[in-house]
């Protein structure tokens, strides 16, 4: 292709500037201007087209080449997401976010790839487009500087429309730009996330925020696709029946069309089958989607290596397509579609060329030296990587979405259903020993070890050949302690009683490596891009209910030692020989190990939550309270524990007691700051919109004298817990300050927020426990339950299937009018990117939920809420100047 062509970019004023884009090593740059005034080769062109309709990727000339015919009349398809899908993108051009992210949801080789790239091209005269060229392995802050270049390009600032095809990094990169505070009269970024799917579901319209590609037709596109059919039987009147990746779209998915397609390649590749190459292919594009084999790699295998590759592939030539890849002069080779590759699959398999088979032939040949670099990552994506399903609704309280993980790949999923667990073995154990520092794959044989064939003592022994090879990895070091925790919820479910020091060595063995795994946690928190990782502690905590279990089933003495009623020599006859002493230390560190553990996960969940639409799984709070309950005999009764009363719909009766106990302490003058503070928020939560209370409401001058005396001390020793409710407390009233410290409050609250809980809520949501509404006194505090009960009680008919975590995370709560007429909205400034809210004297530091929301200096609106890190404005707006 021979070109003269100055690459230009648009500025945000309809403009363009020259611009070269050879430093961005990471990203694939879309010129505005891109192939115009360039001379085409022909040969190459028609090349481009013919590998689209067999099946490979689209490149940037095919939408170059459509538009072009479109212009004299050819047929460009669409698909029906398309307007929506700009549509999205302009709305969040417009937005006063710096950062923005909309989605695009699919199903493998539904056409999703092809949609994002479209809606880029046609948007490449007005945004700078680019997409991140996949396998950079690079970190966010990486990938933000060059999106940074590219937006300040020439001098002159625009929106930079980023396409990305990965699920974690969107956050990251909202985070990094929002951290460089740039300010602009544009977006800095908007991300076109494009995620495969297996099964995705449709947001409701009503609040729909991203768009998802089924394989699957309307009507308007079957005619669309038949229309085009026409012109290209006419165009490519011998050829177009090896056009699988159009003609499966075209046919709607059908799964007639594909067996018709594929079954008489393979009966004839079966009549001579030394050709592996088929099957290696087909293996490759059905469980990992894009996935391919070099050309160059293919050249040892029979006929390969004639003159014309793709004749020499024959009889399965028609099933595959060849294809240039990024920045490679090799080609790359593929089935032309997954679902072609799957009937390969499922055929080859009757003929007893199998899955687990073929599986051990890719790694004998492809592993025999050096395993080529693309391949490592689909290896172990095709045995190791779960799927993360969602599930809706499954929390009735909560009305959140879960995310639950399969226990296997869907490849060693599927040869244990047709094949067996033995040759899922094999398989593991040899890419064990293909890939020798790799810790994955041993960690991987470890579970099959203990989830299907329960023998614990090969788990063990590959659990810990996983951690050999990564030591300070926590999350390989909790397979050790998921092994010695699967054993013993084994033997307490047994109806056969096994003996206490049989129990008491199994729950040794896995405390010891949870808090193994625990200490490797805290070492990787400590690295900031690190997020944490909290399975050792619920690890322990479930040993341990697991063991109180299994001791007390058959012998209900041990309830009293492990709750430390009585001492170990009550049972002392169970054990030979003295073994008693062995387990002392273990049975004296469980009750403290629990009460530790449950007050970390008290505040874990109550103050966060994974993302503000997810949710952690429902067993995992109640498996929390259940064991420290066993061990305790207690309700929770601290402050994060009375905060979850109301979400869980229960009001204990120590609710009650709780607030006549500290009004007595209160009385007696024996009360200190932390039994002051319980007793003011029991006071809060027992004056919430539905609650009933049994004693007279205390007036908020009452509360705000019993925390003064404590507040003018201003110990900086105090929790993070004692600054937010002062902060609350004396939150100004109509303009009254009450002489409070605010700007000193915030400091300290926000200091002891960072010192001793931020690192654990790295990447997590920070829930916000009440919002400011505009009620008096203790009424103007309203705990986030009351405001979901709202939300849930004022949702149209249409709206009747959408969660509160859909409401949350698409900001349509803000849209309600009764939350307009129940929260209080207030007026604040940004400057110098922080928002600031001035009462009186008073100018008080809010953080933006949000931080993208405050790109510029300027006066704004927000409604006010408290989260454990202080004040945060939610729903921020622009105001006029």
């Amino acid at each position: 292709m021979a070109t003269d062509r100055t690459p230009t970019l648009p500025n945000a004023y309809g403009g363009k500037i020259p611009y070269q884009c050879d430093s961005l090593s990471l990203l694939d740059v879309l010129c505005e201007n891109e192939f115009e005034g360039d001379t085409i080769n022909q040969t190459d062109a028609a090349r481009a087209e013919v590998n689209f309709y067999k099946g490979a990727p689209p490149q940037w000339l095919n939408f170059y080449l459509a538009e072009q015919e479109a212009a004299v009349g050819s047929t460009c398809i669409k698909r029906d997401g398309y307007n929506y899908l700009k549509k999205l993108i302009q709305s969040k051009r417009k937005s006063p976010h710096s950062t923005a992210i909309v989605k695009l949801l699919h199903q493998p080789s539904s056409g999703g790839s092809t949609l994002a790239m479209q809606v880029l091209w046609d948007l490449r005269k007005k945004h700078r487009c680019a997409v991140l060229k996949e396998s950079t392995g690079a970190n966010s802050t990486d990938i933000a500087d060059q999106v940074i270049n590219l937006f300040k390009a020439g001098d002159s600032q625009n929106t930079v429309l980023l396409l990305l095809e990965d699920e974690n990094m969107p956050d990251c990169l909202m985070r990094e730009i929002a951290e460089r505070k740039i300010t602009s009269k544009v977006p800095v970024l908007i991300m076109l996330n494009c995620v495969r799917k297996s099964i995705a579901e449709q947001d409701d319209p009503t609040i729909r925020t991203s768009v998802i590609l089924r394989r699957q037709l309307s009507k308007e596109e079957k005619d669309k696709f038949s229309k085009k059919l026409d012109e290209i039987r006419k165009r490519y009147a011998h050829q177009h029946t090896q056009f699988h990746g159009f003609n499966i779209m075209c046919g709607n998915f059908s799964e007639t069309y594909i067996q018709k397609s594929v079954k008489s390649c393979v009966n004839k590749y079966l009549l001579k089958p030394q050709n592996l190459l088929l099957p290696f292919l087909a293996l490759l594009n059905s469980y990992v989607p894009g996935s391919y084999l070099l050309q160059s790699e293919c050249v040892d295998f029979p006929d390969a290596r004639s003159q014309d590759f793709q004749s020499g592939m024959h009889p399965f030539n028609d099933l595959i397509v060849t294809f240039s890849g990024q920045e490679e002069d090799d080609k790359r080779v593929q089935m032309k579609h997954p679902m072609i590759a799957d009937q390969c699959v499922k055929l080859l398999a009757k003929s007893r060329v199998t899955r687990g088979g073929t599986t051990r032939n890719f790694l004998k040949y492809f592993c025999k030296a050096e395993v080529p670099q693309h391949l490592v990552p689909v290896i172990k994506d095709m045995l190791t990587k779960r799927e993360i399903t969602e599930a809706k609704g499954v929390d009735e309280q909560q009305n959140a979405e879960e995310e639950r993980q399969e226990p296997f790949s869907k490849l060693i999923q599927d040869i244990k259903k047709y094949e067996g667990l033995g040759m899922c073995e094999h398989i593991l154990k040899e890419a064990v020993d293909q890939f020798g520092t790799n810790p994955f794959f041993p960690q991987a044989l470890a579970r099959l070890y203990y989830i299907e064939i329960e023998d614990y003592r090969k788990a063990e022994h590959w659990a810990l050949k996983a951690k050999e090879r990564a030591p300070n990895n926590s999350f390989i070091a909790d397979t050790l302690g998921q092994v010695h925790k699967g054993n013993l919820r084994k033997k307490k479910d047994d109806k056969q009683c096994s003996p206490a020091f049989e129990i008491l060595e199994i729950a040794g063995k896995a405390i010891i490596a949870f808090k193994e795994e625990e200490n490797a946690a805290e070492k990787e928190v400590e690295l900031e891009s690190k997020r944490f990782n909290n399975r050792g502690s619920f690890g322990y905590l479930q040993v341990a209910n697991y063991l109180f279990e299994a001791l007390t089933k058959c012998d209900n003495r041990w309830k009293d030692i492990l709750t430390g009623k009585k001492q170990t020599p009550y049972v002392v006859d169970e054990f030979p020989r003295g073994q008693l002493n062995e387990y002392l230390p273990l049975i004296a560190q469980l009750k403290e190990g629990v009460k530790k553990r449950y007050e970390f996960f008290e505040k874990y969940l109550t103050y966060s939550k994974p993302k503000i639409g997810k949710q952690e799984p429902g067993y995992f709070h109640e498996d929390v309270i259940d064991c420290y309950q066993k061990y305790t005999g207690m309700m929770p009764t601290s402050f994060p524990g009375l905060l979850c009363c109301l979400h869980q719909n229960k009001l204990y009766p120590e609710l009650q007691w709780m607030e006549q106990h500290y009004r007595t302490i209160n009385g007696e003058k024996r009360s200190d700051a932390q039994a002051t503070q319980n007793y003011i928020l029991v006071n809060i939560i027992l004056n919430q919109k539905g609650v009933r209370r049994q004693t007279e409401t205390i007036p908020l001058q009452n509360l705000q004298d019993m925390l003064k005396k404590y507040v003018r001390k201003q110990q900086i020793d105090q929790p993070t817990e004692f600054h937010l409710l002062a902060l609350m407390l004396f939150w100004p009233e109509g303009g009254a300050t009450h002489d409070f410290p605010y700007k000193q409050t915030v400091d300290l609250l926000r200091g002891s927020f960072q010192r001793g809980l931020s690192k654990y809520f790295r990447f997590r949501y920070l829930v916000p426990l009440f919002l400011l509404g505009k009620g008096q006194g203790l009424s103007r505090l309203v705990h986030k339950s009351r405001v979901d009960i709202v939300i849930k009680n004022n949702l149209s008919p249409k709206q009747k299937n959408i969660t509160l975590g859909q409401m949350w995370s698409s900001g349509k709560i803000w849209e309600l009018e009764a939350i307009k007429n129940c929260l209080l909205r207030l007026r604040g400034e940004v400057k110098q990117y922080e928002v600031f809210l001035n009462v009186a004297d008073n100018r008080i530091k809010i953080f933006p939920d949000q931080m993208a929301s405050i790109r510029n200096p300027g006066p704004v609106s927000f409604y006010l809420g408290f989260n454990i890190g202080g004040p945060v404005a939610f729903n921020i707006k622009y105001e006029a100047k």
